[in-house]
């Protein structure tokens, strides 16, 4: 496959038209990409980094060979598994067919953070018109047929495909509410536990544990729950949408996905260093400590952010906590999390996270305070769950998730 060439759009702070910032070159057979900056770009009084960790201004741009040739705030920027899902639907082939620059073109507005890709520097502004919440009957609808490997309407496909440009695995689609643009998440074929509201509920549980999360809402339609998120990347601006910049946590270490044993969270929390204030590597421990007791194992680095509106790097708000369910005395008191956590690697236990407090700027006192807090609000996690509409049987099935929580009450 030859060369592809396209360019990299950005929305600038406090505007809502993106202008271009350079040319993006992707060499799919050999796996490297490389990103140069427009000299009328780098000219602006107000240019900004398309990625301020890989790719900063002033700077020679160097290859990417990692995570399939792409920057890591291109990688970020382009459809996951559900999007790519969508978007192949929509092209009538499967989703290996295409490359990875033929995913990033066909994202559409509603993609992640604060860039844009085009085929040239003439392609028009794409439009944002994200389908609204009273269509979420029809949405669901068309999520359903698709995970069913049903065949679905064009009008109904071009519904869904309008608001799938996002990250992650499970179904989801951006919807327009009252003047803000919402990530709906359905259920997923073969979910043996209502995964929205289970989604609900442990993000308000961490709100709780003095986590920062967007606004949630869960919704039903017709016998469907719908888990609502809030999405903290956009803002109505007039008649436009403002965009801020966005890198995962893996983007942010330029870690490759394939990578899995150099995924650390005190090595995260040494590179926010840079960035960010001390509150916010604080709160990544919290979140850290969260993570262990319930028992949420999918906390790989692309499920934690930074966000930028052009004059600092922050945390961003916490996204796709949910608990990973185990059968009854299965890796119940011995489990991992995706990164690691403190001396003893993986090893998802408080003593372990305790271990390497001081990375995160804590002493062992404060680390210790922020433990036992925790513990005292997750160990009403029943009580919460059952506020939230999670059912008897469910809060059962969970409990082997919730041993550390619950060893707080004995």
């Amino acid at each position: 496959m030859p060369e592809e060439k396209i360019t990299v759009f950005i929305y600038l702070p406090g505007e809502t038209v993106a202008v271009p910032a350079g040319i993006f070159t992707h060499d799919m057979d050999s796996g490297i990409g490389l990103f140069d900056y427009g000299r009328r770009y780098v000219e602006r009084h107000n240019a900004l980094p398309v990625d301020p960790v890989a790719l900063p201004m002033g700077m020679r741009p160097r290859e990417v060979t990692g995570n399939e040739g792409l920057y890591g705030a291109f990688r970020d920027a382009a459809p996951d598994y559900w999007g790519r899902l969508v978007i192949a639907a929509d092209a009538n082939v499967p989703p290996e067919a295409l490359s990875e620059i033929e995913f990033l073109i066909a994202a559409n507005a509603t993609r992640v953070g604060n860039l844009d890709f085009r085929l040239s520097p003439e392609n028009h502004e794409p439009e944002l018109v994200p389908p609204h919440f009273n269509q979420l009957a029809r949405i669901i609808e068309a999520a359903e047929k698709l995970q069913a490997g049903e065949k679905i309407e064009k009008q109904l496909l071009q519904i869904l495909r309008q608001g799938s440009s996002m990250g992650g695995a499970r179904p989801k689609c951006t919807v327009e509410c009252e003047d803000s643009l919402w990530i709906a998440k359905f259920q997923a074929k073969g979910d043996t536990l209502n995964m929205p509201r289970l989604e609900y509920a442990t993000m308000t549980l961490a709100r709780r544990c003095g986590i920062r999360i967007p606004e949630v809402r869960i919704v039903t339609v017709g016998q469907n729950d719908v888990f609502l998120t809030r999405r903290f990347d956009r803002e109505k601006e007039g008649s436009g949408w403002l965009r801020y910049g966005f890198l995962s946590a893996l983007s942010l270490m330029q870690w490759d996905e394939r990578d899995r044993l150099r995924w650390d969270y005190p090595a995260i929390a040494d590179i926010m260093r840079r960035y960010m204030t001390a509150v916010d590597i604080g709160e990544l421990y919290r979140r850290m400590i969260f993570n262990i007791l319930v028992h949420n194992t999918d906390d790989h680095p692309r499920n934690h952010g930074v966000v930028s509106n052009g004059k600092k790097m922050s945390l961003s708000p916490a996204y796709d906590i949910v608990p990973t369910p185990v059968l009854s005395g299965v890796g119940t008191d011995d489990f991992r999390l995706a990164m690691s956590v403190g001396e003893r690697g993986r090893e998802a236990t408080l003593g372990n996270a305790l271990s390497r407090s001081a990375r995160f700027g804590l002493s062992d006192k404060n680390a210790q305070v922020i433990v036992a807090q925790l513990l005292e609000i997750t160990g009403t996690w029943r009580k919460h769950y059952k506020e939230c509409g999670i059912s008897d049987y469910e809060v059962d099935l969970l409990s082997p998730s919730f041993t550390l929580c619950d060893s707080v009450l004995k």
